[in-house]
């Protein structure tokens, strides 16, 4: 069970950022293209033609085909979020960081943990599920853990061209997103993928990504589903990049200073929401 009590009252206390600090959550190139109006705490008004450009981009991008594939114990797996107690706790989750983005003009959120392991990929999933509930609402997710993807897998989707190829400019977001409902669309990374010179993106990929993403759908929420935070260096590079992050700690397995460490590392990166447990029972303490 996920827990998010901790994060609720987090956000629920938080006092809204000060002028001279809300820069720490918009330092991105990727937050928008009128990056002073952000600043100011002003939004760009958008004309007939403008929406009209965005709801083309938005029915160019294919719907998602079921991919037949998946083994008996992820579908088992899956249809275990579909408990109507979780899919609430997602849907709470869901309308709490949708209107703390919209008072303080954010859109990229990351989603990390401190291992491999402890449900980053599944709270992720389950966030982005819970944006296509909400009508009205755009999301996009993005599996930006190229040594071990693992989002595709919760939405049974057969596979497009990997996110990968979107980073590196090498195919239009067209080919390598897939729409999950009218609003809501989903990349996935490619499981096995070689990645030449690394990362096989720079830092710079994931800004000018995401500029362009905010740019041609104007989603509220870009959920990112990043490599665990204390193994490589990959997911601090791209926590810079961000809005905001959310960590995601295993009740029984993540231990308090895995905690700290990574809080060290996220302060004066971005935006630290907070932690949510996963496999919460009410018993375990971290």
């Amino acid at each position: 069970m996920v827990d998010t009590r901790r994060l609720e009252k987090l956000m629920s206390h938080a006092p809204p950022a000060p002028a001279g600090e809300a820069a720490l959550a918009r330092r991105s190139l990727a937050l928008s293209g009128h990056r002073e109006l952000r600043r100011a705490g002003q939004t760009r008004g958008r004309s007939a033609q403008r929406q009209s450009v965005i709801d083309a981009n938005w029915q160019a991008l294919p719907r998602g085909v079921p991919d037949q594939d998946h083994d008996r114990k992820t579908r088992q797996f899956n249809a275990l979020a579909h408990d109507r107690d979780v899919m609430s706790r997602f849907d709470l989750l869901r309308t709490q960081l949708v209107q703390n983005f919209r008072q303080r003009n954010l859109i990229t959120l990351g989603i990390s943990a401190p291992a491999a392991g402890a449900g980053a990929s599944f709270v992720a999933a389950g966030l982005i599920s819970a944006l296509a509930r909400r009508g009205g609402l755009r999301g996009i997710g993005l599996d930006l853990n190229p040594a071990a993807p693992a989002l595709q897998r919760y939405f049974e989707l057969a596979p497009a061209a990997s996110v990968l190829d979107l980073l590196q400019g090498d195919a239009a977001p067209e080919a390598c997103l897939q729409r999950l409902t009218d609003t809501v669309a989903l990349g996935f990374g490619q499981a096995g993928a070689e990645l030449p010179g690394g990362w096989g993106f720079s830092v710079d990929d994931l800004a000018e990504t995401l500029a362009e993403l905010t740019d041609h759908y104007a989603p509220d929420m870009i959920i990112c589903d990043l490599p665990p935070l204390l193994q490589g260096d990959l997911a601090l590079s791209m926590c810079s990049q961000l809005d905001a992050v959310l960590l995601i700690a295993d009740s029984r397995r993540t231990r308090a200073e895995e905690m700290l460490a990574c809080e060290r590392l996220l302060s004066g990166q971005t935006e630290f929401l907070g932690v949510i447990l996963n496999n919460y029972s009410g018993s375990e303490q971290i």
